[in-house]
């Protein structure tokens, strides 16, 4: 018999598994709760992660939820953990919407039936003022539809909600309730309070109704009362604020999740939450700024009555020429290719890896730039650490050139013909009234939209605004608040070399200059081509820097000086201009006293509070060191607050006079048939009008311009009017009438 060994010296593919898995039975089996709790919680887990975790931790050291049985035989590891956390979430949702049902206040309604409706009617018809939401299937307010309205009563003491378009037969029609809604939703006696109003306003409009009197929109009105605010939510506000817990769409449904297919009684308890929610942060907010009395005057004034501007604004939207989109954006395709392989070859030389560089690699483009420029870049921030450069090192100029174009041709461009809304057939934009902390309008994409068809009109590249054109039988008027930032200064300030500046119709950084310099207007102003003195250029650096809190370092480093040499150029120019000084150092002492500042006839607060904060002791030779990191940054953040104060007051006060004018501007179009807003960009107010409108109407124009909001009665205002076929192809107001023979 022979008998014939085995004698291999590893083991098996499948008996190194076997080894694997026994291995790790026995460590399972040896290893407690306890001790996986603390080997996961340990690990390097995203806050939302970790969030999940210690929520699945309490609920089983509770004895809520417990491991399956398949699991319990295996090591307890994090991906269980996030999968019995679905299953805990899951078993927290429903019990959550039961409990909402069980407890749901007895002065919530649903309204469903004829009778019903005609008893709500007689009671808002009572009211003076009531809150409203609606429900809907999206939030493209040109192709989403409502699928129920929710209001409150507070003289009735009541919340309701009527569905309109739920998945069940038991309902009123939306026709019908729209109809019978008509007299109180048209009715301005009647003030209606909601939580982003324009977005409800522009969703009656979508199914042929209006709402007119609104009074109070809770979203805005908390932007006045903390511009810092983390989230403007309702949801997120109300427990904040009011002390009530409200969970978010998202969690209580899902987010793919229609609110049409949400049961009648939960979706009652949902909606007049929100209604009895609005109404009860207006209630809170309304009696805060009734402390502020130029606030409350502002917002009622202005704010709000705005808000029926932006939603004709949005709603009237844009037409794009396609083609020329597509040549630009080739256009752009070819430069950032050709900008691409002149970086590559410039940088290869000092690029440590074997491949190919990677311009969008930091890890690969930092220490090959550091080496190309002679000199260590701590990072690859555009704005903070290149821009300095750009003027220095042409490949770095190219590189930013590079990032833009990229940027422009892949989100801007390339995307844009994508845009246009299927239901009006234009592009729309969003316009935030509130989107600065300074109350400066921004202009882009609903944060809750997920169509994607919104875009930023105001940060079209001029090359690219040429593919916006005016409908046949129109023309774009685009009109200006000329150097309206630095007139407001001058009326703020009451500098007279900045007022003579105006009063006189001259450059004011030329003016400065001559006064700082000792010079002749005419030496600093212009060249003979049109390009700026060495000294108008100075001052125009320094004063931007000053309006927009710039460092010195950033000064220094834009006009090629150190950091003292800029310091003591800004001391010596605002030093010949004593009250523009004055003004100045006033700022800084009132936002160190009181941590905030004040817009022009104290219309609306910017709150600095870090400016109100001790410094920390940095000891002398040791600023630098890694161990007064934080002090540095703690330190750097008053610096900033100081910075911000002048910032603030000239932003907020010429927001406000861009508000105002709009609201003249509007108010005149609302008089003149195919008249309308086209757009708010930065400081231009554009028209949309007919192409033969008058020189009567366009004096109109500039007398809505120049005397809507004055600074005082001392600092004129300035515009410049233009007319255009393609917006950035104008030519003067004067011009155009005379091309058309209408002298």
């Amino acid at each position: 018999m022979e008998l014939r060994l085995n004698l291999a010296t590893k083991p098996t593919e499948d008996s190194a598994e076997r080894v694997k898995k026994a291995a790790a039975k026995k460590t399972a089996a040896s290893e407690t709760i306890e001790e996986a709790w603390l080997r996961i919680l340990s690990m390097k887990n995203s806050d939302s992660d970790q969030a999940k975790l210690l929520e699945v931790q309490t609920a089983m050291a509770r004895g809520t939820i417990g491991r399956s049985p398949l699991d319990a035989a295996k090591r307890f590891s994090k991906a269980e953990a996030l999968r019995m956390y679905k299953v805990l979430a899951e078993s927290q949702r429903e019990e959550t919407l039961r409990k909402m049902v069980e407890e749901s206040p007895a002065n919530y309604e649903l309204i469903t039936t004829e009778r019903q409706f005609q008893s709500l009617l007689a009671e808002l018809a009572s009211e003076q003022i009531i809150a409203v939401d609606t429900e809907t299937t999206g939030v493209d307010v040109y192709t989403d539809v409502i699928v129920g309205m929710s209001f409150s009563l507070p003289i009735a003491d009541k919340h309701v909600y009527i569905p309109v378009d739920h998945d069940t037969p038991i309902q009123l029609s939306l026709d019908f309730v729209l109809d019978g809604l008509a007299a109180v939703l048209n009715d301005e006696s009647i003030g209606k309070v909601l939580h982003n109003a324009m977005f409800d306003i522009a969703m009656f409009r979508r199914h042929g109704s209006d709402l007119k009197g609104v009074a109070w929109d809770t979203m805005t009105a908390m932007h006045l009362l903390n511009e810092n605010e983390p989230s403007y939510k309702l949801k997120d506000l109300a427990p904040k604020y009011l002390g009530v817990a409200s969970d978010t769409f998202d969690k209580l449904f899902g987010r793919d999740a229609q609110f049409k297919e949400v049961p009648l009684d939960i979706a009652l308890v949902y909606a007049a939450k929100d209604t009895e929610l609005t109404w009860r942060l207006y209630e809170f907010q309304r009696s805060h700024m009734a402390k502020m009395p130029t606030v409350l005057e502002y917002y009622q004034t202005v704010e709000v009555p705005l808000l029926y501007v932006i939603v004709d604004l949005e709603a009237n939207g844009y037409i794009l020429d396609l083609d020329f989109a597509k040549e630009y954006g080739e256009h752009l395709r070819k430069r950032a290719e050709e900008l691409s392989a002149e970086l590559v070859a410039t940088l290869t030389t000092f690029h440590a890896g074997d491949d190919v560089l990677n311009l969008n690699s930091t890890q690969q483009m930092r220490p090959a730039l550091s080496k190309a420029i002679g000199q260590e870049i701590p990072n690859m921030d555009a704005k903070k650490t290149l821009k300095p450069l750009a003027n220095d090192f042409e490949v770095v100029a190219k590189l930013l050139e590079y990032k833009k174009i990229t940027k422009l041709s892949g989100t801007y461009i390339d995307t844009l013909p994508l845009k246009q809304n299927p239901t009006t057939k234009r592009w729309h934009s969003r316009f935030n009234p509130m989107g600065t902390v300074t109350g400066r309008f921004s202009s882009g994409k609903d944060e809750d939209s997920t169509n994607n068809q919104q875009f930023n009109v105001q940060n079209q590249p001029p090359e690219a605004r040429p593919m916006f054109v005016a409908p046949p039988g129109k023309v774009l008027v685009g009109a200006d608040f000329k150097a309206q930032e630095i007139r407001c200064v001058a009326y703020l300030s009451g500098e007279p070399v900045l007022i003579n500046a105006f009063l006189e119709e001259r450059d004011p950084y030329a003016m400065m200059a001559s006064n700082f310099y000792k010079r002749p207007y005419e030496e600093v102003n212009k060249n003979e081509d049109g390009s700026d003195t060495k000294e108008r250029k100075q001052m125009k650096l320094v004063w931007l820097a000053t309006l927009y809190g710039m460092s010195d370092k950033s000064l220094g480093a834009t006009l090629g000086i150190s950091t003292k040499e800029a310091t003591q150029f800004k001391a010596d120019l605002f030093g010949s201009m004593p009250k523009l000084n004055a003004w100045l150092e006033g700022n800084k002492e009132f936002v160190r006293k009181y941590g905030f500042v004040w817009t022009d006839e104290n219309y609306r607060k910017r709150r600095l509070p870090e400016a109100k904060w001790k410094r920390k002791n940095i000891p002398y030779g040791r600023y630098w060191d890694d161990k007064y990191r934080e002090e540095r940054k703690y330190n750097a953040k008053i610096g900033t607050a100081f910075r911000q104060a002048t910032n603030a007051r000239v932003q907020g006060s010429s927001s406000v006079q861009t508000k105002v004018t709009m609201l003249r501007a509007h108010e005149y179009c609302a008089k003149k048939p195919g008249w309308s807003m086209w757009s708010s960009v930065h400081d231009e107010l554009i028209f949309e009008i007919p192409e033969d409108f008058t020189r009567e109407e366009a004096e109109d124009i500039r007398d809505i311009m120049v005397n809507s909001y004055r600074w005082g009665d001392v600092v004129p205002n300035g515009t410049d009017i233009e007319v255009m076929r393609r917006w950035g192809e104008g030519v003067p107001v004067g011009e155009w009438f005379k091309n058309k023979g209408d002298e």
